[in-house]
């Protein structure tokens, strides 16, 4: 029995070398399958990871500039650079926000710049 197994071994890998088409074809099929699986999830991970940064950003300028306002008698900052002169950010502030002080420096606006205005 050992035998005939050696032998039918031995017949196949002798003179047959490479693969078959249909074995190509089930390759093939399968690479196919996991792609479709896998493209989906990977497609938008970029813009997810850009707009997560964005946000975290923002919460950081606006907490920021909450505590500049606290401490210098209610007045916010002419220009985001005072945040990080006056050591309220570690970091220079990214140039992707629009600040504008408003009503005699008692409010503001922070957007960020790569949106559309007016689609609400």
């Amino acid at each position: 029995m050992i035998m005939k197994i050696a032998r039918a071994l031995h017949k196949r890998t002798k003179g047959d070398k490479g693969f078959t088409l249909i074995e190509l074809i089930v390759v093939i099929a399968v690479l196919g399958v996991l792609a479709t699986l896998i493209i989906p999830r990977v497609v938008g991970v970029k813009s997810k990871a850009e707009t997560a940064a964005m946000e975290a950003n923002e919460k950081i300028i606006r907490n920021a500039l909450e505590r500049y306002y606290l401490d210098h008698d209610e007045t916010y900052p002419e220009k985001l650079k005072d945040l990080v002169d006056k050591g309220y950010l570690d970091e220079k502030i990214p140039d992707s926000f629009n600040y504008e002080p408003e009503d005699n420096r008692k409010d503001y606006s922070l957007t960020p710049k790569n949106t559309e205005q007016g689609d609400e």
